[in-house]
């Protein structure tokens, strides 16, 4: 696959903002929400962009495309959406190019990054609904403790089996 050349249209913003809410910290929260919503949308963009060369360079004749399934991820951006195709080969095994090419593991539903910011926040704040909350806080949405905690548990899992190899 050759470089990707992506081009961003950004579309005119415009704010109002009242005056008795004008304060750095407002401010502050507008700009980091607004740029994580187009950190969502490029991302979402340059996956699409991804799967589409994949399946232009794919091997004729050895996978079947079986069409698109819509899938979601939640990410330090926030929760994104977006289409992966499905292949076929002729053994019959069914696969995900694009899983493949960026490394996303089979039914992740979390980045690799947002997997270390919930886990090193459960240990610090002692607690996972602590951690649900300071995530909260900070990006201004969250999964639920007990997902924070599942993730926390399966990812203890692999720290031990990979001491253990």
């Amino acid at each position: 696959m050759e470089n990707l050349a992506v081009t961003i249209n950004l579309p005119n913003l415009k704010f109002n903002i009242p005056e008795k809410e004008i304060n750095f910290h407002y401010l502050e929260r507008i700009i980091f929400d607004l740029s994580r919503k187009i950190g969502q949308e490029l991302l979402e963009e340059l996956l699409q962009i991804i799967d589409d060369r994949l399946m232009a360079e794919r091997e004729r004749g050895e996978l079947s495309n079986q069409g698109k399934r819509l899938r979601y991820m939640t990410t330090l951006l926030g929760n994104i959406t977006f289409y992966k195709r499905l292949y076929r080969e002729r053994s019959g095994k069914w696969k995900y190019l694009l899983d493949e090419k960026i490394g996303i593991k089979k039914n992740q539903r979390i980045s690799e990054l947002g997997e270390k910011a919930e886990g090193y926040l459960a240990f610090i704040s002692g607690s996972y609904r602590n951690s649900e909350d300071l995530i909260q806080r900070f990006y201004g949405d969250s999964r639920s403790f007990e997902s924070i905690r599942g993730q926390a548990i399966r990812q203890g899992k692999e720290i031990l089996k990979e001491e253990k190899e």
